[in-house]
């Protein structure tokens, strides 16, 4: 794609990349960003379409990835920037092992969940962090409740098995 090509198709899909970002953030600044982000990666890896629709395809599955990485990276650092003092001493007071534990889980599920494939991954994350129904996330997705449902209870029976190994 040469620069007037990327200018033609930029101007073709930047509204409608920039209002699904900014109806699923609610933040005018981030959405640009998330648009601003998904064009830059289409520009560098130099990537092209057949035609509008499978550019339109892949632009809304681009938009709802990268809204979806903003939520999870806003979490994981709303969870490292907001501590509970009072309850997290008194924990570490009374009960110091039970913390250290706590700690060990959280990151081997930390660690597992980085190695999941997309969708899996995504649909783990909004079930899990985003606290989404199955049927929200098939909404939000574009796929099938009981998709939703293999993908978690995938996800689940494989991580109590790395947990609980025979």
């Amino acid at each position: 794609m040469n620069n007037q090509q990327f200018i033609d198709f930029f101007n073709l899909h930047w509204g409608n990349v920039y209002g699904l970002a900014l109806s699923k953030c609610g933040d005018e600044v981030i959405a640009k960003d998330i648009c601003q982000d998904i064009f830059l990666s289409i520009w560098k890896r130099e990537i092209t379409f057949e035609n509008d629709v499978e550019a339109s395809k892949y632009l809304a599955r681009s938009t709802k990835y990268q809204i979806l990485n903003f939520f999870r990276n806003k979490k994981q650092h709303e969870e490292i920037t907001d501590v509970n003092f009072d309850s997290g001493i008194e924990a570490l007071r009374y009960n110091p092992e039970a913390m250290l534990i706590d700690k060990e889980r959280s990151q081997e599920l930390e660690v597992f969940i980085s190695n999941l494939a997309e969708p899996t991954k995504s649909i783990f994350l909004l079930s899990r962090e985003q606290e989404l129904s199955y049927k929200e996330i098939a909404t939000e997705l574009g796929i099938a409740v009981k998709t939703v449902e293999k993908h978690i209870s995938r996800v689940l029976k494989e991580f109590r098995a790395a947990l609980n190994p025979a």
